[in-house]
């Protein structure tokens, strides 16, 4: 994700009269505004988890794998200890190639009627999902998100496109690599705004949250949207058959070892090559033959020079090549390797998890339980998991109806990795990288 530095991140929580933002945590992810709207429902993170080192056959060790961490050393591997700080459910562009987080809770919408002077290309609305599923119980238009896109092929400076209402209260920020500002502005309800431009400068991007008193949740939640908004496509101008990933930022996050955000970015890279067609969570097999070689080796590049060859999809073919010819039964397979790359746990999830108890009795880690130091175990990154975020969003959809969305959380917490993982290392033969 487009992270910014330690000060931009401050800066964000202050750019608006009566925010309220939470100074960021400098030890982990850096995206404080993403952690912050859900701090209230913060649960202690399961952290006393011993690590181990799988023996097979009669007591053979894998070769080049690292002696499993402490207790001590696994507690303090996620130093943020906050799921909300690690959300990878993205919204991705098919028009203008960007990405960014999907707020918990909210439905994002693409306006049909575009209006206004001048014209927009594109605008998403981004609602509350209780005030988008039940409209004809409000008294008027709630306060909403909106992301709006112009064309600018003028060239115009970004303060030519502030409307009539807005303050003369312009603040200079980052958003996306790009400069920005932004500024307040009234009308029906106040407002936050942030201009800014596409790369080459041919689009203005303009996002703004509605409010109504300057504490609604809704702010922090535009923070969010903001401090997670990126390019992350280099050559959105052309046709998408034709697009290239842009690894600037899980380049950046491996040069600092920050193998948090460069787990999450990866999985952001994965989800955007995956395309909004395909279903990595429930047909991973299908879309995974898909993924371009090139794109995969790009990923293991970066992880395997970062990490000394430690970490990266050469070093998990390696292991799985290892424990391929030791069975013939693909669950046992899976599951061996998954003890060895640290993925597994010794006990069952409780059922007092952060996620819920319709998990409880899986053996397969959470996202908030690994490793993120550089002593995990080899192979321990990329994860390919399901995260708690994730799992949550399904849980919660029970409130809306969804029968079926416990038995699909469960599977996304345990069965899925049957199928994810020969598949991925399938592909991964094909593409030669070991």
């Amino acid at each position: 994700m487009n992270i910014h530095p330690e000060n931009e991140d401050a800066l964000l929580g202050n750019l608006f009269a009566g925010g309220n933002s939470p100074t960021a945590n400098p030890n982990g992810y850096n995206g404080s505004p993403l952690a912050a709207f859900q701090m209230d429902r913060q649960s202690e993170r399961i952290g006393v988890i011993a690590l181990f080192l799988f023996a097979i056959g009669n007591s053979t060790q894998l070769s080049g794998l690292s002696t499993p961490p402490s207790a001590s050393q696994v507690a303090a591997a996620n130093p943020t200890g906050n799921a909300a700080a690690m959300r990878d459910v993205f919204y991705t562009s098919k028009s203008f190639g960007f990405r960014f987080v999907r707020p918990s809770g909210y439905t994002i919408v693409p306006t049909q009627k575009l209006s206004g002077q001048p014209t927009p290309v594109e605008v998403l609305e981004i609602w509350n999902q209780a005030d988008y599923l039940n409209p004809n119980d409000l008294p008027e238009s709630p306060p909403i998100i909106s992301i709006t896109v112009y064309n600018n092929s003028q060239k115009l400076p970004l303060a030519r496109w502030k409307g009539q209402l807005s303050r003369n209260d312009d603040r200079p920020l980052t958003v996306a690599g790009q400069q920005a500002i932004a500024y307040t502005s009234t009308g029906l309800y106040e407002s936050d705004n942030v201009l800014f431009s596409s790369r080459d400068n041919g689009y203005v991007f303009r996002l703004q949250v509605g409010y109504i008193n300057k504490n609604d949740r809704i702010r922090q939640v535009f923070q969010q949207v903001v401090s997670t908004f990126t390019f992350d496509i280099l050559n959105p101008s052309q046709p998408i058959s034709q697009w290239r990933i842009d690894y600037s930022n899980l380049q950046n996050f491996l040069n600092r070892r920050n193998w948090q955000a460069a787990d999450l970015e990866t999985r952001g890279i994965i989800f955007r090559l995956a395309g909004t067609e395909g279903d990595l969570l429930f047909d991973s097999k299908t879309v995974l033959a898909q993924l371009p070689c090139e794109d995969l080796r790009n990923i293991d590049r970066l992880w395997s020079t970062a990490s000394q060859k430690r970490f990266g999809y050469s070093a998990q073919q390696r292991i799985w090549q290892q424990i391929n010819p030791r069975t013939n039964n693909s669950k046992q397979r899976v599951e061996r390797f998954g003890q060895v790359v640290g993925w597994r746990r010794n006990a069952p999830l409780p059922e007092n998890n952060p996620v819920g108890m319709e998990l409880a009795g899986t053996q397969w880690r959470l996202d908030t339980e690994l490793n993120y130091t550089a002593n995990a175990p080899v192979g321990h990154f990329p994860w390919v998991g399901v995260s708690s975020t994730r799992l949550s969003d399904y849980l919660s959809e029970r409130s809306s109806g969804c029968g079926s969305c416990t038995i699909d959380a469960m599977n996304l917490a345990s069965d899925r990795f049957n199928d994810y993982l020969p598949a991925l290392f399938t592909r991964l033969k094909v593409c030669r990288i070991s």
